[in-house]
């Protein structure tokens, strides 16, 4: 992510454990976070200031991909770009949540590896 370093992203407040990720991955980057979706919508839409997608942000239904205009997009990939998410249950609950698990599972593989359009760069 060298390419990345000091450049200025506008970053949606609510990312998570990709926040701890950017920041120590991304060396003198700066980054201007947003709480509300529709502000770094519009942020997006009229500024040249990079932005991050994932595979889960095209299935979002309140994502409104920003058009092409000079954006390029790109994936970032490797270790550093990838997250393990678990699922911690009391042993007596296993056999109910596990069906909500295996539906997760199966909707998370369906999920399309970058976006169809938007972002500058797309976390995998």
């Amino acid at each position: 992510m060298t390419d990345l370093a000091g450049l200025s992203f506008v970053v949606l407040d609510d990312i998570g454990a990709w926040k701890d990720v950017i920041g120590k991955e991304i060396e003198d980057a700066h980054f201007m976070y947003q709480d509300e979706r529709d502000a770094m919508d519009e942020i997006t839409r009229y500024s040249g200031f990079p932005y991050f997608t994932t595979n889960v942000t095209a299935a979002d239904p309140s994502y409104h991909p920003v058009p092409a205009n000079n954006r390029v997009e790109r994936s970032i990939k490797g270790l550093k770009a990838e997250l393990t998410i678990y699922v911690t249950v009391k042993r007596q609950r296993q056999n109910q949540v596990q069906p909500l698990v295996d539906r997760l599972k199966a909707a998370w593989a369906k999920l399309p590896t970058t976006p169809t359009t938007g972002g500058t760069n797309v976390l995998k």
